[in-house]
């Protein structure tokens, strides 16, 4: 069944299909958050279906990566809810438990044993650290109730940025660790600009500049990850092989 299933992909060239329109989808997307109304969110609900349909069909080992989808469904989830999220408290209830539901997937994907880490990660999250304790500091006084919540977010996003890292770390030639660990930056920058444009009076970003932020976050991530496995499977094969004299 699973060669069968890769026949189709490869027969059919869907990974290169579904890449392609979630590609085309961003740019128009991006296109329609620089003119007048929400028209925006009818692709705004296509991003990250179309970006996990791409996973789904290039990933090889499903059991291995199955929480990047949870990670996507559940920030697609809470995406839906936050559209209306302005105008609805249980709406934006539900979409803010979605989307740490989503991240928990990320760090779920990143959690893995790191035996030993030099010394100089410690001196390299702490720009990761601070740079989210900045965005809340800089906004505490116009957060009111949301101090807490926000704050416990950014912790969430902080953490994933600092398991990107202590992978790249660890694997400093790989290009698929370097995609991670930028797209876990992406993400605390979407998230910081998302926070600011909801609560700050004299702060107004747009969504033209915090969409493609998370556009670009979501997207380095997941082909991140796609890399990284592609690398490991190949240093296995090399392993594996017998020497040659």
């Amino acid at each position: 069944m699973a060669a069968l299933s890769q026949q189709i992909i490869e027969k059919y060239h869907l990974k290169q299909v579904t890449f392609s329109l979630h590609i085309i989808n961003a740019i128009v997307h991006i296109i329609l958050t620089n003119l007048p109304g929400h028209a925006y969110a009818v692709t705004k609900v296509l991003l990250l279906p179309l970006l996990c349909s791409f996973f789904l069909v290039s990933v090889n080992d499903l059991k291995r990566g199955w929480c990047i989808p949870w990670a996507l469904c559940g920030l697609w989830l809470g995406n839906i809810c936050l559209i209306w999220g302005d105008t609805s408290k249980i709406l934006f209830f539900f979409g803010s438990a979605f989307t740490i539901i989503g991240i928990f997937g990320y760090l779920w994907v990143l959690v893995r044993p790191v035996k030993s880490l030099p010394i100089v990660f410690v001196l390299l999250q702490l720009p990761i650290i601070w740079s989210c304790a900045f965005f809340v500091l800089f906004m505490k006084d116009d957060l009111n109730h949301m101090l807490v919540p926000i704050a416990l977010y950014m912790t969430l996003i902080a953490m994933v940025s600092m398991l990107g890292l202590a992978h790249l770390m660890t694997a400093i030639r790989s290009s698929g660790a370097w995609f991670m660990f930028t797209g876990t930056l992406f993400y605390i920058a979407e998230n910081g600009l998302y926070t600011a444009d909801h609560y700050m009076a004299h702060y107004t970003f747009g969504v033209h500049i915090v969409h493609p932020c998370f556009i670009v976050a979501q997207t380095l991530m997941v082909c991140g990850y796609l890399l990284r496995e592609t690398e490991e499977a190949s240093f296995t094969e090399l392993s594996a092989a017998p020497p040659t004299h």
